[in-house]
């Protein structure tokens, strides 16, 4: 049975020479959330959009499913574990990625973090965390382990609800031990010093700067970056424009609203997180090219913003499913009990929504494929003109 670390005063004793904090909830998204936790537990306060930007900030990449399904649409710089590896680094540390095929080793491993650091940050298929009710598998979700009830062996864990959620052993277990694509969890637990942590210098800024424009304009294939957005235009307009089946558009358009909008992604593809990013980072480098990128960055998110609301636009049976979506992921969000009872109540009205976009789509084909073209091209345009200028201001002066 999981034991509990120690509470009352003595989880506030001194550890590796500083004094523990009980971690905080909630978070925008789940990565840049369990390191600013982590590091706060230990004494440095960093917020979410820093740590975005230290791991290298905003990306894209298209990720073709199985036919028939919509693709997978990540919008950060790099998956774990390089993103992940690039965010501790901006703030000095140096990861230790504990993987195994067997779950009774992947428990040892977790006692044993939680018995050093009184937390641990674990990946899990979100598809077996009860409480996201998530119908799709994706194993690149991270939480934060703070313990386990002594008596009944369920954990506790900060994610990103606003308060304390619990699993079952069995649920922590089968949600780390998922097989499922993408991103099979592998019982991933990361490790880190966090008491050693330290905030970032001019030239990490910098090095994070210039990972986010090579991203962007250097990808490594067509389906990433400013190749991978056109790749998305590409795709996704004949969808819309060329006699798919509506409910296939459906689950197309709405698949990319949860991808670009909801599943994490601090809203908007990360975007606004970015622009608050640069922002701290002017503050910091007294650079004019970075603070000419400021105002860039704001521009792009707001144009990612439209392509979002372009996915499912008000005042059609399709942004009505769209209200749907935001209001069941800001009720799973609250976490409370209550809350998850209106979660439920969302869900179960999701087929008739989803039927009603369905049957509209014929009457909005023509209009909405134009106008997911422009919008598509219109973050194309911006998020170009930001990285190109993020590219010289990556460079010591």
């Amino acid at each position: 049975m999981a034991m509990a670390p120690a509470t009352g005063s003595k989880a506030h004793q001194a550890l590796n020479g500083g004094t523990f904090r009980q971690p905080p909830f909630g978070g925008i998204h789940c990565e840049t959330s369990v390191f600013h936790k982590a590091l706060h537990a230990h004494g440095l306060d960093i917020g979410e959009e820093m740590l975005l930007g230290l791991g290298g900030g905003i990306g894209f990449m298209y990720v073709a499913t199985a036919p028939g399904t919509p693709p997978f649409l990540a919008t950060r710089n790099d998956p774990f574990p390089v993103f992940t590896r690039r965010m501790a680094a901006g703030v000095g540390l140096e990861l230790d990625i504990a993987t195994t095929t067997d779950p009774r080793e992947a428990h040892d491993q977790l006692l044993a973090e939680l018995a050093v650091h009184r937390l641990a940050i674990v990946y899990a298929d979100m598809h077996y965390l009860p409480y996201f009710s998530a119908e799709h598998h994706f194993g690149g979700h991270c939480l934060l382990v703070v313990g386990a009830d002594e008596e009944s062996g369920w954990w506790r864990v900060s994610d990103r609800p606003a308060r304390l959620c619990t699993l079952a052993p069995e649920e922590l277990a089968a949600a780390r031990a998922s097989r499922h694509q993408p991103f099979p969890p592998r019982h991933a637990l990361v490790r880190a010093p966090w008491a050693d942590a330290v905030p970032p210098t001019g030239t990490r800024l910098r090095q994070a700067l210039a990972a986010a424009a090579r991203a962007g304009l250097e990808p490594a294939n067509s389906s990433l970056g400013i190749q991978g957005l056109h790749l998305l235009a590409e795709r996704l307009v004949p969808v819309v424009h060329d006699g798919a089946a509506p409910d296939v558009v459906v689950d197309t358009l709405a698949k990319a609203f949860v991808d670009l909008c909801l599943a994490g992604t601090g809203g908007d593809g990360f975007r606004g997180m970015f622009h608050i990013f640069l922002g701290e980072a002017a503050a910091l480098l007294d650079d004019p090219r970075v603070t000419d990128a400021v105002p860039q960055a704001a521009a792009d998110a707001a144009a990612w913003q439209h392509l979002v609301a372009t996915l499912l636009p008000a005042g059609t049976a399709l942004g009505r499913l769209a209200d749907a979506l935001r209001a069941r992921e800001e009720h799973l969000l609250a976490g409370t009990p209550e809350r998850q009872v209106e979660a439920a109540a969302v869900e179960a009205r999701l087929p008739l929504l989803h039927g009603e976009a369905a049957a509209a789509v014929p009457g909005l084909r023509t209009d909405l494929a134009a106008a997911l073209h422009d919008a598509v091209h219109s973050v194309i345009d911006h998020e170009t003109q930001l990285l190109r200028g993020l590219e010289p201001a990556g460079r010591e002066r």
